[in-house]
Protein backbone atom coordinates (compact mmCIF):
# COMPACT_ATOMS: atom_id res chain seq x y z
CA UNK A 1 0.00 0.00 0.00
CA UNK A 2 1.49 3.22 -0.92
CA UNK A 3 1.88 6.09 1.77
CA UNK A 4 0.22 9.26 0.78
CA UNK A 5 3.32 11.33 0.05
CA UNK A 6 4.10 8.41 -2.55
CA UNK A 7 0.84 8.84 -3.57
CA UNK A 8 1.69 12.59 -4.51
CA UNK A 9 5.01 12.11 -5.97
CA UNK A 10 3.19 10.55 -9.12
CA UNK A 11 1.64 13.29 -9.90
CA UNK A 12 2.60 15.46 -12.81
CA UNK A 13 4.31 19.01 -11.73
CA UNK A 14 2.74 21.81 -12.86
CA UNK A 15 5.03 23.78 -15.21
CA UNK A 16 6.19 26.86 -13.69
CA UNK A 17 4.46 29.75 -15.06
CA UNK A 18 7.57 33.00 -15.18
CA UNK A 19 4.61 35.59 -16.57
CA UNK A 20 1.77 36.98 -14.31
CA UNK A 21 -1.87 35.42 -14.47
CA UNK A 22 -4.69 36.11 -12.53
CA UNK A 23 -5.98 33.04 -10.07
CA UNK A 24 -9.20 33.38 -8.55
CA UNK A 25 -9.83 32.45 -5.12
CA UNK A 26 -13.58 30.11 -5.02
CA UNK A 27 -13.85 30.74 -1.08
CA UNK A 28 -13.38 34.40 -0.53
CA UNK A 29 -13.93 35.11 -4.40
CA UNK A 30 -11.20 37.52 -4.77
CA UNK A 31 -8.87 37.73 -7.68
CA UNK A 32 -4.92 37.01 -6.67
CA UNK A 33 -2.10 38.65 -9.25
CA UNK A 34 0.36 35.97 -9.13
CA UNK A 35 3.51 38.66 -10.52
CA UNK A 36 7.08 36.25 -10.07
CA UNK A 37 8.76 38.25 -12.57
CA UNK A 38 8.42 41.17 -9.82
CA UNK A 39 9.20 38.90 -6.87
CA UNK A 40 13.04 39.54 -6.56
CA UNK A 41 13.58 42.65 -6.38
CA UNK A 42 10.24 43.80 -4.58
CA UNK A 43 11.12 41.05 -1.31
CA UNK A 44 14.52 42.78 -1.61
CA UNK A 45 13.74 45.81 -1.00
CA UNK A 46 11.22 45.15 1.95
CA UNK A 47 13.80 44.72 4.42
CA UNK A 48 15.44 47.99 3.37
CA UNK A 49 14.36 51.77 5.37
CA UNK A 50 11.62 53.78 2.72
CA UNK A 51 13.63 55.97 0.14
CA UNK A 52 14.08 59.54 0.98
CA UNK A 53 12.76 62.10 -1.10
CA UNK A 54 15.93 64.15 -0.27
CA UNK A 55 17.95 61.73 -1.13
CA UNK A 56 17.80 59.52 -4.60
CA UNK A 57 19.84 56.05 -4.63
CA UNK A 58 21.13 56.03 -8.11
CA UNK A 59 19.66 59.08 -10.49
CA UNK A 60 15.94 59.67 -10.07
CA UNK A 61 13.82 58.73 -13.22
CA UNK A 62 11.34 61.21 -12.11
CA UNK A 63 13.31 64.14 -12.16
CA UNK A 64 13.03 66.35 -15.34
CA UNK A 65 16.23 65.22 -17.00
CA UNK A 66 15.49 61.96 -16.81
CA UNK A 67 12.78 61.35 -19.00
CA UNK A 68 15.19 58.86 -21.10
CA UNK A 69 14.86 56.57 -17.91
CA UNK A 70 11.05 56.23 -18.65
CA UNK A 71 10.67 57.59 -22.49
CA UNK A 72 7.15 56.27 -23.47
CA UNK A 73 4.48 59.06 -22.56
CA UNK A 74 1.12 57.75 -22.16
CA UNK A 75 -0.03 61.74 -21.28
CA UNK A 76 1.57 64.80 -20.46
CA UNK A 77 0.43 68.11 -18.53
CA UNK A 78 2.58 71.08 -19.40
CA UNK A 79 3.38 74.03 -17.61
CA UNK A 80 5.00 76.97 -19.63
CA UNK A 81 8.41 75.29 -21.09
CA UNK A 82 8.26 72.01 -18.97
CA UNK A 83 5.74 69.35 -17.72
CA UNK A 84 4.07 69.47 -14.47
CA UNK A 85 3.15 66.01 -14.99
CA UNK A 86 3.42 63.07 -16.23
CA UNK A 87 2.37 59.86 -17.35
CA UNK A 88 4.50 56.26 -18.52
CA UNK A 89 3.83 52.82 -18.70
CA UNK A 90 5.10 50.98 -15.18
CA UNK A 91 8.34 49.33 -16.07
CA UNK A 92 7.31 45.89 -14.13
CA UNK A 93 3.25 46.07 -14.07
CA UNK A 94 0.98 43.91 -12.04
CA UNK A 95 -0.91 43.91 -15.35
CA UNK A 96 0.00 43.97 -19.06
CA UNK A 97 -2.38 46.56 -21.61
CA UNK A 98 -1.36 44.07 -24.31
CA UNK A 99 -3.55 40.58 -25.42
CA UNK A 100 -6.89 39.20 -24.77
CA UNK A 101 -8.26 38.24 -21.17
CA UNK A 102 -7.92 33.93 -22.27
CA UNK A 103 -10.43 33.11 -19.73
CA UNK A 104 -9.68 29.17 -18.46
CA UNK A 105 -9.89 27.04 -15.75
CA UNK A 106 -6.84 25.04 -13.95
CA UNK A 107 -8.75 21.60 -12.57
CA UNK A 108 -11.94 23.46 -10.33
CA UNK A 109 -9.81 26.38 -10.15
CA UNK A 110 -10.60 29.89 -12.59
CA UNK A 111 -7.58 31.76 -14.18
CA UNK A 112 -7.12 34.43 -16.81
CA UNK A 113 -4.37 36.35 -18.24
CA UNK A 114 -3.08 39.47 -16.16
CA UNK A 115 -4.57 42.27 -18.62
CA UNK A 116 -5.10 45.66 -17.52
CA UNK A 117 -3.53 48.76 -17.40
CA UNK A 118 -0.75 49.64 -14.84
CA UNK A 119 0.37 53.15 -15.33
CA UNK A 120 3.01 55.31 -13.18
CA UNK A 121 2.28 59.00 -12.80
CA UNK A 122 5.22 61.53 -11.72
CA UNK A 123 2.87 64.04 -9.79
CA UNK A 124 5.19 66.69 -9.53
CA UNK A 125 8.42 67.65 -10.98
CA UNK A 126 10.51 69.28 -7.93
CA UNK A 127 12.01 65.86 -6.34
CA UNK A 128 11.46 66.47 -2.55
CA UNK A 129 7.79 68.13 -2.98
CA UNK A 130 5.07 65.69 -1.14
CA UNK A 131 1.59 65.91 -1.61
CA UNK A 132 1.21 67.67 1.86
CA UNK A 133 3.17 70.53 0.21
CA UNK A 134 1.53 70.72 -2.85
CA UNK A 135 0.36 74.14 -4.75
CA UNK A 136 -3.15 73.74 -4.80
CA UNK A 137 -2.76 74.19 -8.86
CA UNK A 138 -0.47 71.55 -9.22
CA UNK A 139 -2.77 69.23 -7.04
CA UNK A 140 -5.87 70.20 -9.58
CA UNK A 141 -3.71 69.55 -12.79
CA UNK A 142 -2.82 66.01 -10.90
CA UNK A 143 -6.42 65.75 -9.93
CA UNK A 144 -7.65 66.48 -13.85
CA UNK A 145 -4.92 64.46 -15.18
CA UNK A 146 -6.42 61.16 -13.17
CA UNK A 147 -9.40 61.78 -14.33
CA UNK A 148 -8.55 62.00 -17.89
CA UNK A 149 -7.04 59.29 -17.39
CA UNK A 150 -10.20 57.63 -16.15
CA UNK A 151 -12.17 58.71 -19.54
CA UNK A 152 -9.41 57.26 -22.01
CA UNK A 153 -9.43 53.86 -19.73
CA UNK A 154 -13.03 53.42 -19.59
CA UNK A 155 -13.15 52.94 -23.59
CA UNK A 156 -10.93 49.48 -23.66
CA UNK A 157 -14.19 47.17 -23.07
CA UNK A 158 -11.94 44.59 -21.12
CA UNK A 159 -11.32 46.82 -18.08
CA UNK A 160 -13.96 47.20 -15.70
CA UNK A 161 -12.75 49.05 -12.68
CA UNK A 162 -10.16 52.39 -12.75
CA UNK A 163 -8.35 52.76 -8.92
CA UNK A 164 -5.82 55.66 -8.19
CA UNK A 165 -3.23 54.82 -5.77
CA UNK A 166 -0.48 56.63 -3.86
CA UNK A 167 1.82 55.11 -1.61
CA UNK A 168 3.95 57.90 0.70
CA UNK A 169 6.75 56.40 3.18
CA UNK A 170 6.55 53.25 1.76
CA UNK A 171 8.92 50.56 2.31
CA UNK A 172 8.99 49.07 -1.14
CA UNK A 173 9.92 52.13 -2.88
CA UNK A 174 12.61 52.62 -4.71
CA UNK A 175 12.47 56.38 -4.78
CA UNK A 176 11.12 59.12 -2.65
CA UNK A 177 10.00 61.19 -5.44
CA UNK A 178 6.39 62.04 -5.43
CA UNK A 179 4.54 59.55 -8.27
CA UNK A 180 1.51 57.48 -8.26
CA UNK A 181 -0.36 54.39 -9.99
CA UNK A 182 -3.40 54.46 -12.27
CA UNK A 183 -4.67 50.47 -12.64
CA UNK A 184 -7.19 49.38 -14.76
CA UNK A 185 -8.92 46.12 -13.53
CA UNK A 186 -11.11 43.63 -15.86
CA UNK A 187 -12.81 42.62 -12.26
CA UNK A 188 -14.04 44.35 -9.39
CA UNK A 189 -11.26 44.85 -6.66
CA UNK A 190 -12.23 42.71 -4.02
CA UNK A 191 -12.85 45.85 -1.71
CA UNK A 192 -14.33 47.85 -4.28
CA UNK A 193 -16.86 44.61 -4.66
CA UNK A 194 -17.64 44.75 -1.10
CA UNK A 195 -18.27 48.68 -1.12
CA UNK A 196 -20.62 48.39 -4.33
CA UNK A 197 -22.22 45.05 -3.04
CA UNK A 198 -23.29 47.17 0.60
CA UNK A 199 -24.23 50.01 -1.09
CA UNK A 200 -26.73 48.28 -3.54
CA UNK A 201 -27.94 46.31 -0.72
CA UNK A 202 -28.99 49.60 0.99
CA UNK A 203 -30.28 51.11 -1.83
CA UNK A 204 -32.61 48.09 -2.31
CA UNK A 205 -33.78 48.74 1.29
CA UNK A 206 -34.01 52.13 1.08
CA UNK A 207 -33.89 53.38 -2.28
CA UNK A 208 -31.12 56.26 -1.22
CA UNK A 209 -27.27 56.11 -1.61
CA UNK A 210 -25.50 55.22 1.96
CA UNK A 211 -22.74 57.53 0.94
CA UNK A 212 -25.32 60.59 1.16
CA UNK A 213 -27.00 59.02 4.04
CA UNK A 214 -23.35 59.06 5.83
CA UNK A 215 -22.31 62.42 4.65
CA UNK A 216 -25.67 64.10 6.15
CA UNK A 217 -25.44 62.55 9.28
CA UNK A 218 -21.86 62.97 9.48
CA UNK A 219 -22.66 67.25 8.61
CA UNK A 220 -25.57 66.49 11.17
CA UNK A 221 -23.37 65.42 14.09
CA UNK A 222 -20.26 67.13 13.34
CA UNK A 223 -17.98 65.32 15.61
CA UNK A 224 -16.19 63.15 13.15
CA UNK A 225 -15.68 66.04 10.41
CA UNK A 226 -12.03 66.90 9.84
CA UNK A 227 -12.59 69.59 7.23
CA UNK A 228 -15.48 70.84 4.59
CA UNK A 229 -15.20 73.25 1.49
CA UNK A 230 -19.09 74.47 -0.82
CA UNK A 231 -18.11 70.69 -2.30
CA UNK A 232 -16.34 68.42 -0.46
CA UNK A 233 -16.18 66.66 2.94
CA UNK A 234 -13.51 65.37 4.71
CA UNK A 235 -14.36 62.88 7.84
CA UNK A 236 -13.50 60.24 9.61
CA UNK A 237 -15.48 57.07 8.98
CA UNK A 238 -17.85 56.05 11.76
CA UNK A 239 -16.50 52.49 11.52
CA UNK A 240 -12.74 53.70 11.07
CA UNK A 241 -10.66 50.62 10.77
CA UNK A 242 -7.62 52.27 11.10
CA UNK A 243 -6.32 54.90 13.11
CA UNK A 244 -6.53 58.67 11.65
CA UNK A 245 -8.29 57.20 8.34
CA UNK A 246 -10.02 59.97 6.35
CA UNK A 247 -12.44 60.24 3.54
CA UNK A 248 -13.02 62.98 0.99
CA UNK A 249 -16.10 62.53 -0.41
CA UNK A 250 -18.01 64.89 -3.15
CA UNK A 251 -21.13 66.53 -0.82
CA UNK A 252 -23.31 66.13 -4.22
CA UNK A 253 -23.81 62.41 -5.20
CA UNK A 254 -21.35 61.05 -8.19
CA UNK A 255 -20.66 57.39 -8.92
CA UNK A 256 -18.33 57.99 -11.89
CA UNK A 257 -14.76 59.96 -10.57
CA UNK A 258 -14.86 60.82 -14.82
CA UNK A 259 -17.98 63.26 -14.54
CA UNK A 260 -15.52 65.41 -11.95
CA UNK A 261 -16.06 69.37 -12.99
CA UNK A 262 -13.16 71.41 -13.56
CA UNK A 263 -14.42 73.95 -10.94
CA UNK A 264 -14.51 71.32 -8.64
CA UNK A 265 -11.14 69.92 -9.30
CA UNK A 266 -9.89 72.62 -7.22
CA UNK A 267 -12.16 72.15 -4.18
CA UNK A 268 -11.35 68.68 -3.84
CA UNK A 269 -7.38 69.47 -4.31
CA UNK A 270 -8.10 72.40 -1.43
CA UNK A 271 -9.39 69.43 1.10
CA UNK A 272 -6.61 66.86 0.13
CA UNK A 273 -3.91 69.02 0.24
CA UNK A 274 -5.65 69.78 3.84
CA UNK A 275 -5.97 66.95 4.78
CA UNK A 276 -2.80 65.52 4.37
CA UNK A 277 -0.71 68.51 5.82
CA UNK A 278 -2.98 67.35 8.81
CA UNK A 279 -1.82 64.23 9.11
CA UNK A 280 1.64 64.87 8.50
CA UNK A 281 1.26 67.54 11.52
CA UNK A 282 -0.53 65.12 13.96
CA UNK A 283 1.54 62.43 13.45
CA UNK A 284 5.46 63.66 12.25
CA UNK A 285 4.72 62.43 8.89
CA UNK A 286 3.90 58.91 8.72
CA UNK A 287 3.84 56.30 6.04
CA UNK A 288 -0.07 56.89 4.36
CA UNK A 289 -1.56 55.26 1.64
CA UNK A 290 -4.60 57.25 -1.08
CA UNK A 291 -6.82 55.80 -3.03
CA UNK A 292 -9.59 56.65 -5.31
CA UNK A 293 -12.69 53.90 -5.33
CA UNK A 294 -15.45 54.93 -7.64
CA UNK A 295 -18.24 53.51 -9.35
CA UNK A 296 -17.63 50.76 -12.56
CA UNK A 297 -16.27 52.29 -15.62
CA UNK A 298 -19.14 50.82 -18.08
CA UNK A 299 -21.77 53.28 -15.63
CA UNK A 300 -22.87 50.45 -13.37
CA UNK A 301 -24.48 51.29 -10.11
CA UNK A 302 -24.86 55.17 -10.84
CA UNK A 303 -27.19 55.12 -8.18
CA UNK A 304 -26.04 53.31 -5.47
CA UNK A 305 -22.77 54.20 -5.74
CA UNK A 306 -20.54 57.66 -4.52
CA UNK A 307 -16.98 57.94 -5.56
CA UNK A 308 -14.82 58.86 -2.73
CA UNK A 309 -10.84 59.25 -1.83
CA UNK A 310 -9.24 56.96 1.02
CA UNK A 311 -6.64 58.15 3.48
CA UNK A 312 -4.88 55.56 5.60
CA UNK A 313 -1.86 56.09 7.96
CA UNK A 314 0.36 53.16 8.30
CA UNK A 315 1.40 53.58 11.64
CA UNK A 316 1.86 49.76 12.56
CA UNK A 317 -0.40 49.15 15.17
CA UNK A 318 -1.73 46.18 13.01
CA UNK A 319 -2.20 42.51 14.61
CA UNK A 320 -2.59 39.18 13.60
CA UNK A 321 -6.10 38.99 14.10
CA UNK A 322 -6.99 41.52 10.99
CA UNK A 323 -5.35 39.27 8.64
CA UNK A 324 -6.96 35.97 10.82
CA UNK A 325 -10.47 37.08 11.31
CA UNK A 326 -10.90 40.44 9.51
CA UNK A 327 -11.70 41.99 12.45
CA UNK A 328 -10.34 44.99 12.80
CA UNK A 329 -8.94 46.95 15.90
CA UNK A 330 -8.91 50.60 16.26
CA UNK A 331 -7.22 52.26 18.95
CA UNK A 332 -7.97 55.75 18.24
CA UNK A 333 -11.73 56.55 17.77
CA UNK A 334 -12.93 58.52 14.89
CA UNK A 335 -13.98 61.35 17.02
CA UNK A 336 -11.10 61.16 19.10
CA UNK A 337 -8.90 61.64 15.50
CA UNK A 338 -11.27 63.99 13.79
CA UNK A 339 -10.85 66.31 17.27
CA UNK A 340 -6.78 65.93 16.89
CA UNK A 341 -7.12 66.87 13.27
CA UNK A 342 -8.87 69.75 13.46
CA UNK A 343 -6.74 71.38 15.71
CA UNK A 344 -3.80 70.50 13.13
CA UNK A 345 -2.82 72.15 10.20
Amino acid sequence: MKSAAQGLGTMPARPLNRMSELRRDPILRRWVIMAPERGADTLARRGEPPADAGEARGPCPFCPGSESLNPDEIAVVRDGTGWAVRVTPDKKPLLHIEGDLGRRAAGMFDLMNAIGAHELVTDVPAHTLTWADFPLPQMTRLLELYRARTRDLRRDTRFRFVVVLKNHGATWSRYGHSHSHVVATPFPPKRLEEEVAGAREYYRMRERCVFCDQISEELRAGERVVARNADFLTFAPFASEHPYEMWIAPLEHAADFGTLADGAAASLAELLVDALARLRTALADPPYSVALHAGAVDGGAQAEFHWHWEIVPHLGHELGMEWATGIFSNPVPPEEAARRLRARR
